[in-house]
């Protein structure tokens, strides 16, 4: 009995835990069973039997805690690397409990509510009190970093963190769990300061918790930066696009002025014939003039239209400013509307800039644009003002350019004007608040970087509801330009009786232009067609004393043609007449291959003085490769 009695007592002092099936307690009462059945001769026997048992029960026992503490040591070093993870994840990570959430979805369920999307649609406060429900239990330092906050404690629902207006967010997130136990979206967000975030959210139900949601992950990606800088893409490819379209404008403003230019030619040409041949009668010869001076405004919209649109080398020269301004003006006033007055103040005789003449037209038509637009919705008035202005040390501090005299063109108008947000941004890159139609393509940073390479600044100053004035600042130069060399045009036009070959693929042009060298004296051959003309010079070359051709014909070119009139005589000289070109545009017309060339629409006035001048140079060639007569 005392054997049975040391068992009993040791199994009841056993630390084996009481849930686990108690094999001691089933040992102890077949020890205690044994001295019964086996008699009192068994007694050494069952001690040793015992001892074994407890031996083995004390090894088991050993190897079950150095199981447990094992296990105990591996689920603390898992948490740790968790909480590691969790706390060092340089993405935004938090731990939520939509248990409460889930129940009163259920709840829903069970009061008959099947589409519960319909039922948040049409009951919002509901939507809001299950933002509300939704328990932050823990966030990352990242989160913290992400939204400006100080302390996990400044969070206690998603109610906090929820974009304003945003609660479709957690319909969305609720029917997307139910159905599939995660959830995406990317959503604009805002941080406590106000500041503008771009985030990609990510929820998904943790496993073993799919029907409690008593634990949720979310992890949040800020896609700011990557968002800006696709937007900043896009703008890019569409300025390129804009700029590729304004490239195949210019490659056609050349065709397009030529096609222009050979209509306005017979009209400018009839209405000069009719003033000759119309005698003293003042009404025909007041409607002439008057047509004359229409016909010569288009021809000068043409001029700038193609100054303003095509591609030229920049040439930096003495430059004057108030002639640039008022074609400026000439061609913005027919396009503002009656609710917007124009105001000009533009000082005569100002010194000069240097500058290229095409980027300061440029220049001056983006802000006179930019000025419109802010006024194009209700009315105002625009308003330009050119004059010279003495800078000294003190207002030059701010800026990175000299004291001293300056070109000062002030463009302002009162229209919406702008918040000082907006004026920190108008020089920035890709910056704009125009919609996407409106704009000449020139940016304000374009313009000041041209401003500065020449010297110059520009400045802004704006008000909200009062309007905008925006200053540019050009450095003076001593030089003046100089004069041009041609004698005044007075008295009668010249005159002359040689023999001209005229080509024009235009009929009405070539007769115009006929018509007008016969008013002068001269006898006129006239081809439409440049392989028509080279024949008709092989047969008159001998009579024939000067050619004057179209640049832009079928077959041939006019440049082609004098090469080939060269061939046959090789001293004939020759006028090209042109609406546009490059070529001519940038190099003198010796090195071409002609003597002049004249731009249409042709007036009467050039055709008289620039014909007279290539047959008297001619003419004087001729005397001199000639020498002295013989005695």
């Amino acid at each position: 009995m005392s054997v049975a009695y040391a068992a009993r007592s040791w199994a009841s002092a056993s630390s084996i835990p009481d849930h686990a099936p108690s094999q001691a307690e089933r040992l102890v009462e077949l020890v205690c069973a044994l001295p019964q059945q086996l008699g009192q001769d068994s007694s050494r026997l069952l001690l040793l039997a015992v001892a074994l048992l407890l031996l083995v029960l004390l090894l088991f026992h050993r190897r079950q805690r150095k199981i447990l503490s094992t296990t105990s040591q591996e689920l603390l070093q898992v948490e740790a690397r968790y909480r590691l993870l969790f706390e060092q994840s340089p993405i935004s990570l938090w731990e939520e409990d939509l248990s409460a959430v889930r129940c009163y979805l259920e709840y829903l369920r069970d009061e008959g509510i099947s589409n519960l999307g319909a039922y948040f649609d049409a009951h919002p406060d509901e939507l809001r009190a299950c933002a509300k429900k939704i328990r932050i239990v823990d966030v990352n330092a990242r989160t913290l970093q992400l939204y400006e906050l100080e302390d996990k404690e400044e969070l206690s629902t998603v109610a906090d963190l929820l974009p304003l207006g945003a609660e479709w967010i957690i319909k969305e997130e609720l029917l997307a769990l139910l159905a599939r136990g995660s959830f995406e979206v990317t959503v604009a967000d805002r941080t406590l300061s106000g500041q503008e975030l771009t985030i990609e959210l990510r929820v998904v139900v943790a496993a073993g918790y799919e029907d409690t949601w008593e634990r949720v992950y979310v992890s949040v990606l800020d896609i700011t930066e990557q968002t800006r800088l696709k937007k900043e893409k896009e703008q890019y490819e569409q300025q390129m696009q804009q700029s590729r379209k304004l490239e195949a404008i210019g490659s056609l403003a050349g065709g397009i002025a030529h096609d222009f230019n050979n209509i306005l030619a017979p009209i400018i040409g009839r209405a000069e014939l009719m003033i000759l041949e119309s005698g003293e009668e003042s009404g025909v010869r007041d409607h002439c003039r008057k047509i004359l001076d229409a016909s010569k405004r288009a021809r000068d919209l043409v001029r700038q239209i193609l100054t303003f649109s095509r591609e030229v080398d920049q040439e930096i020269k003495p430059l004057a400013m108030q002639p640039i301004v008022d074609e400026v003006v000439a061609l913005v006033r027919p396009t503002l509307p009656a609710t917007i007055a124009l105001q000009t103040s533009l000082k005569p005789d100002l010194p000069f800039i240097m500058a290229d003449s095409t980027q300061i037209h440029q220049v001056v038509m983006n802000l006179v644009t930019n000025a419109f637009h802010a006024m194009e919705e209700t009315s105002g008035t625009l308003s330009l003002e050119l004059d010279e202005q003495l800078l000294t040390i003190a207002e030059c501090l701010d800026e990175q350019f000299s004291p001293g005299r300056y070109l000062c063109l002030r463009v302002a108008d009162s229209g919406h004007g702008m918040d000082r947000a907006t004026l920190e941004k108008i020089f920035n890159p890709y910056f704009t608040t125009k919609a996407r139609d409106k704009g000449t393509g020139l940016g304000l940073s374009v313009v000041h970087g041209i401003l500065r390479s020449y010297g110059g600044t520009i400045r802004v100053e704006s008000e909200v509801g009062v309007g905008t004035t925006f200053s540019l600042f050009l450095p003076v130069v001593e030089l003046r330009p100089p004069r041009p060399g041609l004698k005044p045009r007075q008295g009668p036009l010249p005159r002359g009786d040689e023999h001209i070959l005229l080509v024009d693929d235009e009929h009405s042009v070539a007769e115009v232009c006929k018509g007008m060298l016969e008013k002068l004296g001269y006898k006129v051959t006239m081809r439409v067609s440049s392989l028509e003309a080279l024949e008709a010079f092989r047969k008159l070359s001998d009579q024939i004393d000067l050619v004057i051709t179209d640049l832009t014909m079928p077959q041939m070119t006019g440049l082609q043609l004098v090469a080939q009139l060269k061939q046959v005589k090789a001293d004939i000289p020759g006028i090209i007449c042109t609406g546009f070109s490059e070529q001519l545009d940038s190099s003198k017309p010796s090195t071409v291959g002609v003597d002049a060339y004249l731009n249409k629409p042709v007036l009467m006035e050039d055709l008289a003085y620039d014909v007279r001048a290539v047959l008297d140079e001619a003419r004087g060639r001729s005397a001199d490769s000639s020498g002295p007569l013989p005695a």
